[in-house]
């Protein structure tokens, strides 16, 4: 079993390790960037400046490599740690008060819905063509929604900025805690507080209100307590990682692909090695008892059942409250998945597989019957496919391009977003006329701290990967991100494409940046440069 996990984590990190290559390759050369004043997410490729990157590169690289020789990162990572923390917030707080942003295209929909249904009206959800008809899967987040408005208020902004503020900090200070559960080095933690600071494309969503922002903290939670569980064995962590990453899935489904993670770890850590003397797999708890692997595999398989049962226990309970203030019988099937996998494979006058209306379109046209729509959809993917198939180079071009424009966007379609949310404010600043639209694509200031900062990231990241595709064994633990990492990768390959999406996913390898960057700066090779330069 150890050779199989063994195998399944070389796949893993090989597949990363092009994907981390391609994302320098094409970060490198080209820059996508979003017109202002545009209503769609519309990403254009122009070329990168690559002097000025090659040169910003250095002084970053120079800046970072400074602070390792002088031991910054391993004596002061605490306050690093608290001082990155401090600049995100500082960072965010200005964007929320300077903008002022608003709810804007879902968003405002979602926020009219949950004005809506605290007023008793239901149309959307009941009526054939409503929002949450169409959507029914965003009624965790109208919930949650209720309860903004209960407390806050009727479309309360500051509010929802706020709870997203908190939401940003609380993710980022477990990122630190999992640096430090992954490597328990405090140079890679001081360097990941370091570099955590040129992460502007994730602080910039703290104006957008959605189930993006809000929902990383649950499941960044979930996260770090199936990393506490895997090393120490206690099953507290498992019962808050369920329950935690319940409520990201119920904010925001696309954290299912990291329940599906939190899985495949859990079921997973119940290989390991060979006892030399007996040839089963042993395992020693904290008690001193000794269990057989079959009767590890069988208790995290229940553990596993857990978080099934409390994720569509949470699903069905939110769908029953709803029937009964709604009056349904049961919740519209709605849309179903496939519309969104035709989409998301289709050759589009905007960008390949990104957002086109499809999926809208071809639920009305089935007379919004959810079974006749995913038939309909299933038929147009197997016509894509058949010319795919066919055409095996235009099918390669279009799976490449569309992994390209979604992860190699350093900006995650931030700058654009920081235009739509500050459009109906009657504020005028120059400083936040600048901030918004300081050219035709936006902040150039910002746009550049981004474009520099893909490449550092990702470069610290190949170097990790490449270490273990030399051999370095790889934890359970470790596995947890990438396996997450890998299963986004994946899933929004072939499902509606958006640089918005891959944002909750590039935040994660914040770690493993850290910590590639810092076996860079200790590498042999910088050693003896430095010696004949001595």
């Amino acid at each position: 079993m150890s050779k199989v996990r063994d195998v399944f984590n070389y796949i893993i990190a090989l597949c990363l390790f092009v994907a981390a290559l391609i994302v320098i390759g094409v970060s490198s050369v080209t820059t996508i960037y979003y017109d202002m004043h545009s209503d769609e997410d519309w990403p254009h490729y122009g070329s990168e400046n690559i002097l000025f990157l090659i040169l910003g590169l250095l002084l970053v690289f120079a800046g970072l490599f400074l602070l390792y020789r002088l031991e910054v990162f391993e004596k002061y990572s605490g306050y690093l740690m608290a001082g990155g923390i401090i600049f995100s917030a500082i960072y965010c707080m200005m964007l929320i008060l300077v903008i002022h942003p608003q709810a804007v295209n879902d968003s405002k929909a979602l926020d009219d819905i949950i004005n809506a249904f605290s007023r008793g009206d239901y149309s959307s959800l009941t009526e054939p063509g409503g929002y949450l008809f169409t959507w029914p899967f965003q009624l965790g987040y109208v919930g949650f929604g209720q309860i903004m408005h209960a407390i806050f208020g009727e479309s309360n902004y500051f509010a929802w900025d706020m709870v997203q503020l908190v939401s940003i900090l609380v993710t980022i200070g477990l990122i630190y805690k999992i640096t430090w559960e992954l490597f328990e080095d405090r140079t890679v933690c001081g360097m990941v507080a370091v570099i955590s600071c040129g992460a502007l494309f994730f602080y910039n969503y703290v104006t957008y209100i959605y189930g993006d922002i809000i929902s990383m903290a649950p499941q960044t939670l979930a996260l770090y307590m199936m990393v506490l569980f895997v090393k120490r064995n206690k099953v507290r962590y498992t019962v808050i990682s369920a329950v935690s990453i319940t409520v990201a899935i119920l904010l925001k489904t696309n954290c299912e692909i990291a329940l599906i993670a939190l899985i495949v770890v859990l079921l997973g850590s119940s290989i390991v090695e060979k006892n030399k003397t007996r040839n089963v797999v042993l395992f020693n708890d904290n008690a001193g008892v000794k269990y057989s692997v079959g009767k590890r595999l069988f208790a995290r398989a229940v553990l596993a059942l857990l978080f099934l049962v409390l994720v569509f226990g949470a699903k069905k309970a939110v769908d029953s409250y709803f029937c009964k203030v709604s009056g349904l019988g049961s919740i519209p099937d709605g849309s179903p998945a496939w519309s969104h996998i035709a989409m998301g494979l289709q050759e589009s006058p905007l960008e390949d597989g990104w957002y086109n209306g499809y999926n809208y379109k071809v639920f009305e046209e089935n007379g919004y019957d959810s079974a006749a729509t995913a038939a309909a959809a299933r038929e147009n993917i197997i016509n894509t496919l058949t010319d795919f198939a066919h055409r095996p180079l235009h099918g390669a071009r279009f799976l490449v391009r569309k992994f390209a424009t979604q992860w190699a966007d350093s900006v995650c379609i931030s700058t654009h977003n920081l235009d739509l949310v500050s459009r109906h404010v009657d504020i005028v600043s120059p400083f936040r006329d600048y901030l918004v639209f300081g050219s035709d694509k936006g902040c150039p200031v910002l746009i550049w701290i981004m474009n520099i900062f893909m490449p550092v990231c990702y470069i610290g990241v190949a170097v990790y990967l490449f270490g273990i595709l030399k051999g370095r064994k790889i934890t359970h633990q470790e596995m947890l991100l990438l396996i997450l990492i890998f299963g986004g990768i994946m899933f929004h390959e072939f499902w509606e494409g958006s640089s918005r999406y891959t944002m909750r996913y590039y935040i994660y390898w914040l770690p493993y940046a850290a910590y590639g960057l810092s076996r860079l700066f200790s590498c042999k090779a910088i050693d003896k440069c430095l010696k004949k330069t001595k």
